[in-house]
């Protein structure tokens, strides 16, 4: 080595054709860059876009840490309106994308304009986290901003024909692995003067890993010779072995965060900040710093690395990391880490000693948290429990969320007496006492009057409204009838409308005012149901105008889902246009996860009814009921709609099959409403494979189930299938009930018929846009370029076919006849 010469570990070297290869990047919407950890992919794309773009060119970053897929979509998001504020806006609408909402996700991005030539980058995407992370990569290549350029940067990447288009551009291992002469070139680079055969000998053990390579140099500055050792050993000897005692334990102890600052390395290490933040520097090629977040994260493979070590430390030790962390995401209001680690350190007393609120545990439950709530709750000792009596309310909500019911129900009674046993004033008490009270009610669903008793003793104990609820949640789960919900004994309709009346009021001073309008819905689908539709369109408007003063959209949803079913009994096509317009618009924003679907039943049940089975959102149409999409009191609803689309095919087998799950499902609660049109299905679907017998013995219990409480209107909706069973029914004394049925299924036959005759009525100029689209033009600017008008007014032209054919995507309306 020439005298004087110096070996610099932290010089960075960039191979020609590496920079060469990412320079293709420009031409692409999309580009992955797909490798293991440690081959420099986001260090040589750095280097790319700082050479190679003028510095008032926007690079966009986010580097995923962590997997959770609402934060990352929300992250997302916000880059994105940082190009297009209403492509983001609309993006967060749709929420997280999946299969379900692949079609509106990938309308939006086709949309998506970018005026400047700007670049995104999506780093450690396989961090992100969403469910289906290569279907996403495939609808963002469909991006329509010409000048924008998205790299997504990950080790983890499923292969997928989607992923092989001409806008998506793909760089592998390979493509960043050093050649020979690299790793010469970059060994010369770093100062060292070696033999052509070690350069050799070295770049063969290393791959053409950079990682590997830039600890061989490490090496030979520490030893005046390269390594053999493999890449965990590697590790060992040229950064683990040289760190002192206090810089070891600052890396164990920061291993345990995704980020943290340098304020909480600080803290952690008990070291001066100006001596840690030159130790991190020292490291800077394992340890990096986000600038979008300003703090620091840790390199994948050195992560590993500690984690192993962190396994090798004394459980105390540990623990009293995990401790130190706790009390440091806390302060920081990270309240997953403050769980997971007060959780891990074994002091499960400053778990307790939290000011836990149900919001907060419910931000903070996933399947990773999940054993860790019940372990808490099952085997923390009775008299630790005891100390902290207002935790045990918000822990016992966690148990209703995690659907641990049983559970929930054998610990009510441990809880009651943690209370009632405390030294807290009989006032807190009290209030404890009735916020349990509350959330005892959701075990009583669908018994109104069980419900009530519970909401009236919370009522009396809190004095007021409780803290439990947050009024901006659901309170239907999602469905979009009411009447669905609480009808759940026959004859027992008019006690049960009563009982509505009667206690709602309790449970709006309780909640302030959640759910409010609810009762009023359901005595309008009561009146619906009997065919009296001008009662129930008086009901319905005042329903809308009651929700909208506590700005309850679920109640708002099933308001307008019932008018749509009014005009659909009229054949009012003007009002059916309003009232799906209506669902359509406030479904954009109703973005909480028990209502993401509320809008496809909505629509499904209208197009279903229309005969329109193939503008079913598809996953409701293929049957594919679950309960990532729907809660189990939901489901029966969904299976309402699949069964009237199997009943459109002539699917008959299936329809029984369907049937019989749609009753077991229905019987949970129970639920008339599925039972009634299972057993309706059931007797067309038996009479057309011949089983005539049984299908009039399923026709009479549904009469039997409906008819006390005046329930025509399904019958109406499936007459023509169940004309013929009905003549071999004698029933004399149902005789002004059948007619009445037979009256409305005329009704209601002509109004759909003359809907489906009519068709929307769509302008010269809608009529040129839906013709665009079902020739291919799907792209609001190609729509726009093709007829001479702006984007905005092809936006605002497509919105009103969506109100017009009550659809909600192009994919949808490409299916349609108009």
């Amino acid at each position: 080595m020439p005298r004087g010469r110096k070996i610099n570990p932290a010089a960075l070297y960039f191979p020609a054709v590496i920079q060469e290869k990412l320079s293709y990047l420009k031409d692409y919407p999309l580009t992955i860059a797909h490798a293991p950890a440690g081959f420099g992919k986001t260090t040589a794309l750095n280097h790319f876009l700082e050479q190679n773009l003028s510095q008032t060119t926007p690079v966009l970053r986010h580097t995923f840490l962590v997997r959770q897929a609402a934060a990352s979509w929300n992250s997302i998001c916000r880059l994105i309106a940082r190009v297009d504020q209403g492509c983001a806006e609309e993006l967060s609408a749709i929420g997280i994308p999946n299969s379900d909402t692949a079609a509106d996700t990938a309308e939006v991005l086709e949309n998506l304009e970018c005026q400047r030539e700007t670049y995104l980058v999506l780093d450690s995407f396989e961090l992100s986290g969403l469910p289906e992370p290569e279907r996403f990569l495939w609808l963002l290549s469909k991006h329509g901003g010409e000048k924008l350029h998205i790299v997504a940067v990950t080790r983890e990447l499923a292969v997928s024909p989607m992923l092989s288009n001409h806008r998506i551009y793909r760089m592998n291992a390979e493509d960043f692995m050093f050649r020979a002469e690299d790793t010469a070139a970059y060994f010369h680079q770093a100062g060292l003067d070696v033999m052509p055969g070690q350069t050799l000998a070295a770049h063969q053990a290393a791959g053409g890993w950079v990682l590997a390579l830039h600890m061989q140099v490490m090496a030979y500055v520490k030893n005046g010779s390269f390594s053999t050792a493999g890449a965990t050993q590697l590790i060992h000897q040229v950064v683990w072995d040289g760190l002192l005692e206090a810089e070891r334990q600052l890396f164990l102890s920061v291993s345990i965060l995704p980020r943290f600052t340098l304020a909480q390395a600080a803290e952690l290490s008990g070291m001066d900040g100006a001596l840690t933040e030159a130790l991190l520097e020292r490291q800077s090629a394992f340890v990096h710093f986000d600038e979008e977040t300003h703090s620091f994260y840790l390199h994948t493979v050195f992560a590993a690395f500690l984690r192993e070590q962190f396994q090798l430390l004394p459980e105390e030790r540990q623990k009293a990391i995990y401790l130190a962390g706790g009390d440091l995401a806390s302060r920081s209001g990270d309240r997953p880490n403050t769980l997971r680690f007060y959780y891990y350190s074994g002091d499960w007393e400053r778990l307790l000693a939290m000011p836990l609120t149900s919001y907060e545990l419910a931000d903070v439950i996933d399947e990773s948290t999940r054993p860790m709530i019940l372990d808490v709750m099952e085997h923390t000792p009775y008299a630790l429990k005891a100390k902290y009596p207002a935790s045990m309310v918000p822990l016992a909500f966690t148990l209703f969320f995690l659907h641990e019911n049983a559970q929930l129900i054998a610990m009510q009674g441990e809880i009651a007496q943690i209370i009632r046993e405390s030294d807290l004033p009989q006032q807190r008490k009290n209030e404890l006492q009735g916020e349990m009270e509350l959330l005892l009610s959701f075990l009583e669903y669908n018994r109104i009057g069980d419900m009530s008793r519970r909401h009236r003793r919370a009522l009396e104990l809190l004095g007021g409204p409780a803290a439990l609820i947050n009024r901006k949640s659901t309170w239907t789960f999602g469905s979009p009838s009411i009447f669905y919900m609480y009808w759940r004994e026959s004859g027992k309709l008019a006690e049960e409308l009563a009982q509505m009346d009667e206690c709602m009021p309790i449970y709006y001073e309780l909640t302030r005012g959640h759910g409010v309008g609810a009762e009023h819905v359901m005595h309008a689908e009561a009146w619906f149901l009997r065919g009296e539709d001008g009662e129930a369109e008086i009901l319905c408007h005042r329903a809308l105008f009651t929700a909208e003063t506590r700005h309850q959209n679920s109640i708002y949803l099933c308001a307008r889902f019932l008018l749509a079913q009014i005009a659909l009994l009229r054949g009012d096509q003007a009002m059916f246009q309003e009232a799906v317009g209506a669902i359509q618009e406030r479904s954009r924003f109703n973005t909480e996860d028990l209502c993401r679907y509320t809008q496809d039943l909505c629509l499904g049940w209208l197009n279903a009814l229309l005969g329109n089975d193939k503008a079913v959102a598809p996953w409701l149409g293929e049957g594919d009921i679950t309960e990532q999409r729907l809660v189990v009191m939901t489901q029966p609803f969904a299976y309402i709609i699949y069964g009237r689309c199997l009943l459109l095919r002539r699917d008959w087998r299936r329809l029984l099959g369907a049937c019989q799950h749609m009753q077991a499902l229905s019987s949970i609660f129970p639920n008339l409403f599925g039972q009634l049109y299972a057993k309706l299905y059931m007797a067309q679907a038996l009479c057309a494979l011949g089983q005539r017998s049984e299908a009039v013995s399923a026709l009479h219990e549904a009469l039997d189930m409906a008819l006390p409480d005046q329930v025509y209107l399904p019958f109406a909706e499936n007459y023509a299938g169940i004309r013929d069973l009905l003549s071999a029914l004698v029933l004399p004394e149902r005789r002004a009930e059948l007619e009445r049925i037979a009256a409305l299924a005329e009704r209601l036959d002509g109004s759909l018929a003359r809907l489906r005759a009519e068709k929307p009525a769509l302008t010269p100029r809608e009529r040129e846009i839906y013709e665009l689209i079902k020739s291919g033009t799907t792209s609001h600017k190609a729509i726009a370029a093709a007829l001479y008008i702006s984007v905005p007014t092809v936006k605002n032209l497509l919105s009103r076919i969506y109100e017009k054919t009550g659809v909600s995507s192009k994919t949808q309306l490409v299916l349609l006849e108009l």
